[in-house]
């Protein structure tokens, strides 16, 4: 249940991200459009909702809560530095060889 609450935060914050102009343009290579904006967005909530029942599941009412913000805070850091650190296409595209 723990390793499945972080998987479910690492998804949510990748959800979060993807919904972002840039972030979305970079890695997919399409213009987000309203409509998948909230698409994301609405299955990224649903992930913290999740992460959330899980962490409650898994460690009780007192841990529990400690550990969901402890997973969301590591889903956000290893999203975070993948979206902006990890190379794109684009990136590979633009070296000279």
């Amino acid at each position: 249940m723990i390793v499945l609450c972080l998987i479910v935060a690492i998804g949510t914050f990748a959800l979060f991200g993807l919904s972002t102009d840039q972030h979305h343009q970079q890695r997919l290579g399409a213009k987000l459009t309203a409509p998948r904006r909230k698409t994301l967005r609405s299955g990224a909530w649903a992930g913290v909702a999740l992460c959330f029942l899980l962490a409650f599941v898994a460690e009780g009412a007192i841990y529990g809560a400690i550990f969901w913000l402890g997973a969301l805070s590591f889903g956000a850091a290893v999203v975070f530095l993948f979206l902006n650190l990890a190379p794109t296409s684009a990136d590979t595209s633009r070296r000279v060889k």
